[in-house]
């Protein structure tokens, strides 16, 4: 047994037994770790109000890299990110973007490019004008990361090259499907021009590159193209989807 540090965002909690709480911390340098916070006995040293999402801590943790459930002696608050608190549809991004590491990462697997997707992006959040648009980038550059990017450039049935024209998307078969085949291809949605202009863009340019805006449509398309493709990958629906929408 020993003590280690590392920066680490909370993902969620829950009781364990009438005090207590196990708290699920995504670590830069252990990847997913789920750990004990005692309740201090201390008026002076509460510190429930740290463990819950949206903080980036400093935690020390007590025990091995690999055992399946540590403790934690002490967390610093690194950043607050006061505003995503502050703001409800804010506050409902980040914890939509923290659902989608917790979901596509695994215990004790380090994931160094996660976790510093997941605290750009929530910097990204406190000053950008179009939250919609910063999730959908959120998640290309998590499929990115993670392998699962969807097929842009080419038939996904027929490895036909596909131009830069409306088309249709399966998430089924993760890509762009031409005309020729997507009459045999069930259950595609619309991407038109410009949304697939802006995901091709996306991943090959940086975010200083990108639009910091874009119209309804467009954004319709993106998202139904991201999130069918993510589930499909997922195999299930996030919880905070869906507040995401109220």
């Amino acid at each position: 047994m020993a003590l280690y540090r590392s920066d680490a965002f909370v993902l969620r909690t829950y009781k364990l037994g009438e005090a207590d709480q196990i708290v699920v911390l995504f670590t830069e340098d252990y990847g997913k770790i789920r750990a004990v916070a005692r309740r201090s006995r201390s008026a002076r040293r509460q510190t429930a109000s740290y463990y819950q999402p949206l903080l980036h801590l400093h935690a020390i943790l007590f025990g091995r890299p690999s055992q399946a459930l540590h403790r934690i002696n002490g967390v610093d608050i690194v950043a607050s990110f006061r505003a995503l608190h502050e703001d409800f549809e804010a506050m409902r991004c980040g914890l939509y973007m923290t659902e989608l590491i917790e979901a596509t990462t695994h215990e004790h697997e380090p994931a160094p490019e996660l976790f510093a997707l997941l605290r750009t992006g929530l910097e990204q959040l406190t000053q950008t004008s179009d939250s919609r648009l910063l999730l959908r980038l959120f998640e290309l550059r998590l499929l990115t990361v993670t392998g699962y990017l969807p097929e842009l450039f080419v038939c996904v049935r027929c490895a036909r090259d596909m131009p830069l024209a409306a088309t249709v998307f399966s998430a089924a078969l993760g890509g762009v499907v031409c005309h020729a085949c997507a009459t045999s291809v069930r259950q595609t949605c619309a991407l038109g021009v410009e949304a697939l202009a802006l995901l091709r863009l996306a991943m090959t340019q940086d975010t200083p590159a990108l639009p910091t805006a874009c119209d309804t449509i467009v954004h319709q398309e993106l998202e139904q193209v991201l999130h069918t493709h993510l589930t499909s990958r997922l195999g299930r629906e996030l919880k905070s989807y869906a507040f995401l929408h109220l």
